[in-house]
Order: C-alpha cells, then sequence, then structure tokens
C-alpha cells in the first residue's frame, strides 16, 4: 500500500510545475506569495473538515487519507477602471486541489503526520492583467506547500465505546514553502501552526471547537495583507443511524487577519502607497456535510460536504471563496477500547 501511494506521489511531482522563485514584497504591492486555498486537512482521525480531531492514530498503526476540494473564486481583486465601481480581476477563479494525508501513532496519545496537497486543475489570469499589458492564464497545475506536524491528545483516553464525555488535543504543524509561490500556491515563509482542539460528546451528538494561529511573514496583495492569522472553528454532528453508519455534521472557521488592511493610490507609475485603511480581513466559510464510517469497525471513513463564505466585515475578501466542496476518505486505526464487565467468576460478598 506505502509503495503504491509513493509512486502515485512522485508521479504527480514529476507531472507538475516546480515551485518558482517570486518577489514577495514588490513595490507594486501585487504579492503573488499566497495559498489561495485555506483549507487544509490534518492527517488521522476526522470527525469534522474544518475541526481538528481529539483522536490520534492507534499506537504502532499507520493511517492514509485523500482530501480532494472543489471552490470557486477564492482570490477575486478590484482595481480601479472607466467604470464607477471598478473592474473585477479574477486572479484564482476555479480550483481543485487534492491533499494525500499519512499519519503514524508513535504512542497511544501522540501521533505524526504529513500533508501532501497538489493542485490538480485551477483556472484564472493571477496578476498578469494588473502587472503588464499581456494577460496570461495561471499554469493549471500547481505543487502546495507540504506540512508536517504531531498532535497530543491531552485528555481523553483512547476512544472507547462508550465514548468520553470530553477529550482535548494539542498540535503543532508546520507549512514548508514547497508550493509556486508565484502563483497563489503557496506562501513566502514557513508557516507556524499551534492549536488546541476539544469536543464533548453525548449519546449520538457531538460538538467541537478549535483554537490556534498560523504564524507566517505578511504579503501584500493591492492592500489586501495576508499575515499571521487566528484560526477559529466550530463544529456540530449528530448520528443518524448507530454505529457510525450515518451521520451529518454543520460545521464554520474564520480566518481573523492580524495585520493592517489599506486601500492604495497610485505614487508614480507603478509604485503604489497605503492611502486608507479598510476593514479587517476574516476570511470565514460554513460548511454541511454527511459522513459514513461503517466499514472496518469505524477505522475507514468517507465524508462529502459543501457550503460557502461568512461575511463579517461586508465584503468576503481574499482567500473566501463563493463556494466549496470537499470529498474526503480517510483509514485511521483507532483500536477502539471497550468496558469489560465484571469477572464472571468474582466472589459474593457474604452478607
Amino acid at each position: 500500500m506505502r509503495k503504491v501511494l509513493s509512486l502515485v506521489f512522485v508521479g504527480s511531482t514529476l507531472a507538475l510545475e516546480r515551485p518558482a522563485l517570486a518577489d514577495c514584497a514588490p513595490p507594486t504591492h501585487l504579492s503573488t506569495c499566497i495559498e489561495a486555498d485555506t483549507f487544509w486537512p490534518r492527517p488521522g482521525p476526522a470527525s469534522f473538515a474544518f475541526v481538528g480531531a481529539t483522536d490520534t492514530t492507534a499506537r504502532g498503526r499507520f493511517g492514509f487519507g485523500l482530501v480532494t476540494t472543489y471552490l470557486a473564486r477564492p482570490i477575486v481583486l478590484l482595481v480601479p477602471s472607466a467604470a464607477p465601481d471598478g473592474t473585477e480581476v479574477t486572479a484564482v477563479d476555479h480550483l481543485w486541489n487534492t491533499t494525500f494525508l499519512f499519519s503514524y501513532g508513535l504512542t497511544e496519545r501522540l501521533e505524526v503526520g504529513v500533508a501532501l496537497p497538489l493542485t490538480l486543475y485551477r483556472t484564472g489570469t493571477g496578476v498578469s492583467s494588473i502587472a503588464s499589458q499581456q494577460t496570461q492564464p495561471l499554469s493549471h497545475t500547481a505543487m502546495r506547500d507540504a506540512r508536517v506536524g504531531a498532535s497530543y491528545r491531552l485528555l481523553g483516553r483512547a476512544p472507547a465505546d462508550p465514548p468520553e464525555l470530553f477529550a482535548l488535543a494539542a498540535r503543532m504543524e508546520l507549512a514548508l514553502p514547497t508550493g509556486a509561490a508565484s502563483s497563489f500556491a503557496g506562501d513566502s515563509s514557513v508557516v507556524v501552526m499551534p492549536s488546541f482542539a476539544g469536543d464533548v460528546r453525548f449519546d449520538r451528538f457531538i460538538a467541537a471547537a478549535e483554537l490556534g494561529a498560523r504564524i507566517r511573514k505578511t504579503s501584500d496583495l493591492l492592500g489586501s495583507r495576508v499575515g499571521p492569522e487566528l484560526v477559529t472553528a466550530l463544529g456540530l454532528g449528530a448520528e443518524l443511524l448507530a454505529n457510525g453508519a450515518l451521520s451529518t455534521s454543520l460545521e464554520a472557521i474564520a480566518l481573523p487577519t492580524l495585520v493592517a488592511q489599506y486601500d492604495l493610490a497610485l505614487a508614480g507609475t507603478s509604485e503604489r502607497v497605503a492611502a486608507s485603511s479598510r476593514p479587517p480581513l476574516v476570511p470565514a466559510e460554513w460548511q454541511a456535510s454527511v459522513r459514513t464510517a461503517a466499514l472496518m469497525n469505524g477505522d475507514l471513513s468517507l465524508s462529502l460536504g459543501g457550503g460557502g463564505p461568512i461575511t463579517f466585515t461586508g465584503e468576503t475578501g481574499i482567500t473566501t471563496p463563493k463556494y466549496r466542496f470537499v470529498l474526503s476518505v480517510r483509514y485511521a486505526p483507532l483500536e477502539r477500547s471497550t468496558a469489560l464487565p465484571p469477572p464472571s467468576d468474582a466472589k459474593t460478598p457474604a452478607p
């Protein structure tokens, strides 16, 4: 299985373009060192798409996953023109990304993982129509930033039946600048991502939340400055059929950016300077999904979901898609434990 997945990844890598060098701080404020897709699925078990899991892959076991997402218009720019409302430039229009996920349980509580994301198809003009007189479409495929990380379950024992009421996990991840930063497929630097995820389970219901950060260098795209962000996510789910045969969930994620946003004005032929401030950049989405984990004692799961933007500041802002669909297939062995009944030969205390 590992050999097959390795061949798939190597073949895909050779078929795609290599990361190109990019000027991430040009005087034109036309940086392309921005990941157009802010959805970064994690290796290992998962009950939600956006909210991190509190479970970890079983000790000494490998987990695998494939998560593919299709989204529309994540980066649209509004530039001044003869039109009263300006002209829209669709830097990234349609985007199809796929991520290969690999996890390994080092202990009963500690898991390490690798995420290898690829862009299989996309459309858009990038910033070519703004930076030059000739419009050039983006390449259809691209490498993206690989991610490595580890998760540690702080509270809650190994997955049990029935599950414990509350669980908490800590996670640390790094996104490495392996992507094509010249075309909105990667950041200009390493992105450090600490987070905490917790969930409450009662009967057939689950409520989960995550709080974290993405710490990175700031890139400026016409005054929309993508830099350090908070990561806040909430999710609610319910089993419709017993034993994980069918469940449904509703979740949301918001990424408040911690750097100021500006409107720009031309100062010369090409240089732009900050003229006034604009509302904060808060990329946010919601998603509803259905999931089944009826095979292999719940270790193999399949989920399908879709959703759209959440507007906090009157505009969606860059990296918030018009809509998104997600298909996920995961094998994450958990080795669930079951509370054992008292031994049948236990002595009954004398009256």
